[in-house]
């Protein structure tokens, strides 16, 4: 199974990155909705572009996730798989809806995507992703994608704190369970 790398960190809205990113390669942009499942980390994500349920085996603030995703058909099977989650158990969090933009950055001839997302009513966060074969792999990326963050002048937030703003945002938006 492959792992995906991240580092995550959490921008204002007005920050200087958003006239620092557009030297990196634009590679997609998205809008997509989530729904995620616990107590596992299993979500339901769609948009015009993608269908599909994830599981994501770890703790949401860790650098090191594996991450199985299976492509649904269409808008009908994601809400059948949300109603058969429901069905098994499986307690869902508010949706959120995610604005993305992906791009491609270069850093010691490795190709790392950085995601920056806008999910809304909670906060702005550049994800710095790439997917490691091996845990060696995956510690020589964790360096570099730290490198990366900091030339773009971004302060990653500390696991603690990003999992204390996670579990705000739940508590605050309870009532917010429709897929939009």
């Amino acid at each position: 199974m492959k792992t995906k790398n991240y580092w995550f960190s959490v921008l204002k809205k007005d920050s200087f990155l958003f006239s620092c990113i557009v030297h990196l390669f634009r590679i997609n942009e998205d809008v997509i909705t989530i729904v995620r499942f616990r107590p596992k980390d299993i979500r339901v994500r769609r948009s015009n572009k993608m269908k599909e349920i994830v599981f994501k085996d770890g703790n949401p603030t860790s650098f090191l996730r594996n991450e199985i995703s299976i492509n649904l058909k269409d808008f009908d099977d994601c809400e059948k798989t949300i109603f058969l989650l429901k069905e098994l158990g499986f307690k869902d969090d508010p949706s959120w809806v995610k604005k993305k933009e992906e791009f491609i950055c270069e850093h010691e001839k490795f190709q790392y995507t950085l995601s920056l997302q806008h999910i809304e009513n909670f906060a702005y966060l550049l994800e710095a992703e790439i997917i490691s074969e091996t845990k060696e792999d995956s510690e020589m990326h964790i360096l570099n994608l730290k490198k990366i963050l900091e030339n773009l002048g971004c302060q990653p937030i500390e696991a603690v704190e990003f999992k204390s703003k996670i579990e705000e945002y739940i508590k605050e938006n309870r009532s917010n369970k429709i897929l939009k």
